[in-house]
């Protein structure tokens, strides 16, 4: 082993943190909350180290471990990597504290945050790594463990359907992503994921290249791939499906530029390929998402769309080189992380207190929870492009970014954009308005109860905090796009 062993430290301490919760709560029979909070500290611990370590790491830092093919295994983080991780971190320290309440009616919760904590770990590790077989390793962890959460509570048969569906899926993902490799390492021997690699012209490269293309475009729930989402976002727990649709899925598109260059795509082929899958997630997410009845549902066909939306946009940024559309795209999947895990919470709220999961059900539940009301549609109203929100200010930064490159292809896409956002406003606004209509009339089955619930700190705390975030991107966000124009300098771009 060669170089800085201080590129791993953050996947120590959640590898090595999730088997002594999961022990400390086997053999103290710990509670729930004491879990929690548990969980909360190593990935607060892991956010402090990531940033304590980011000066030194940006030195070009590497480790090596042994050899494979004409490389070695190699480790070295990047800012674009650590930035998702940042956010993935924080939006788990949130998931955390929300299951703190969450998860007080179910037994299983000892298995709950360990698998939460390896989730991240494996995000981690394939942002960190260097060569495509440890890709392929920890893509596959993610899965697994991904497909545990969803299935967690394992007596509702449409949560375990939900949970093999994504297993399949994921797994089919994961054995193209394998045969992609294949044709790399018969092709040349060597695994690396190195920039050099970009002028190889090969045709197993490119095979290769397709491969991935194809595997996370599955992971991210690229259409025609996309038939698993709905099932899991609406049948996983809340807070894993806020997790899910806010950061894991739409993180796996970073990886389709970074390898499927890498491995001799030229820009305008992968770019193209790019902008034409986006379009037609954003046609058929908000077109499925107005015939759905149920809330959750609506949000997973919705979520289709966002990654559509930001799938575009990189896809121009790939195709044109354009550092406006990256720096768009970063910032989207920033906002689009928030709104999404907001909404998945809040939702997670009215189905814990009142039994909500249709969409006519929300009709005057404002009297009842009107602080997770207001957070609600603050959610619903940035994912839907309301000025002032962070979806806007997003959205915006698309539209300028796909202007300013002034081609048919970038012109093709945002009609597209535009038309799905105009679709979507006309979902997202009847579900916003319906919690503040009157309470159903006597003959109608469907009754919002009339008592007021407490709704827990634990749930209360972390849909406040994604509130804040949403508005503050939307009216403040310069702390942000300073951070993100320092990121694009760096990588060069």
């Amino acid at each position: 082993m060669t170089g800085d062993s201080g590129v791993i430290f953050p996947l120590i301490i959640l590898i090595v943190g999730a088997f002594v919760i999961y022990l400390l709560a086997r053999l103290l029979k710990l509670s729930n909350r004491v879990e929690a909070i548990l969980t909360v500290l190593v990935l607060g611990s892991t956010l402090v180290v990531t940033i304590l370590m980011i000066p030194e790491w940006f030195g070009s830092v590497e480790l090596f471990f042994g050899q494979l093919g004409y490389g070695g295994v190699v480790f070295q983080p990047d800012i674009l990597g650590v930035f998702v991780f940042l956010v993935a971190l924080i939006m788990g320290i949130l998931v955390c504290l929300y299951s703190g309440e969450y998860l007080s009616r179910d037994s299983r919760y000892l298995v709950y945050y360990p698998l939460i904590l390896l989730l991240l770990a494996g995000l981690l590790g394939m942002f960190f790594t260097r060569d495509l077989f440890n890709l392929f390793l920890l893509t596959e962890l993610t899965a697994i463990t991904a497909s545990a959460l969803i299935g967690f509570r394992y007596k509702q048969i449409r949560a375990i359907q939900a949970g093999f569906k994504y297993l399949i899926m994921s797994s089919l993902g994961t054995m193209v992503v394998l045969l992609g490799i294949y044709f790399v390492y018969r092709g040349s021997g060597d695994l690396r994921i190195v920039a050099e690699m970009g002028g190889r012209t090969d045709g197993l490269s490119k095979i290769g290249g397709a491969c991935f293309f194809l595997g996370f475009s599955l992971k991210a729930g690229i259409v025609p791939l996309h038939t698993w989402v709905p099932d899991v976002y609406s049948q996983a727990p809340s807070a894993i499906s806020g997790l899910l649709a806010g950061v894991l899925s739409k993180s796996m598109l970073f990886f389709i530029p970074w390898v499927c260059l890498a491995l001799g795509m030229t820009e305008q082929e992968l770019g193209l390929m790019m902008v034409i899958s986006a379009c037609l997630n954003m046609l058929v997410g908000v077109i499925h998402a107005l015939n759905q009845r149920e809330v959750r549902r609506f949000l997973s066909y919705s979520s289709i769309a966002q990654t559509g939306y930001l799938m575009f946009i990189l896809g121009i940024g790939v195709y044109y080189q354009s550092t406006t559309a990256y720096f768009a795209g970063i910032f989207l999947f920033l906002g689009e992380a928030m709104m999404n895990g907001l909404v998945f919470l809040a939702a997670g709220v009215y189905e814990y207190h009142l039994g909500i999961q249709d969409i006519h059900q929300l009709r005057g539940v404002n009297r009842v929870l009107p602080w997770q009301a207001f957070c609600f549609s603050i959610g619903l109203a940035g994912l839907s492009g309301i000025p002032l929100l962070a979806g806007f200010t997003g959205k915006w930064l698309v539209f300028s970014a796909a202007i300013a490159v002034n081609d048919w292809i970038a012109w093709g896409g945002l009609v597209v954009f535009l038309l799905s956002t105009l679709i979507g406003l006309g979902g997202f606004l009847p579900v916003l308005v319906r919690q503040y209509q009157g309470e159903k009339s006597e003959e109608d089955p469907v009754k919002v109860k009339p008592d007021k619930p407490r709704v827990s700190g634990w749930m209360a705390v972390p849909i406040g905090m994604l509130t804040v975030m949403v508005i503050l991107l939307g009216v403040y966000p310069d702390p942000w796009v300073g951070m993100i124009e320092s990121m694009l300098e760096w990588l060069a771009l």
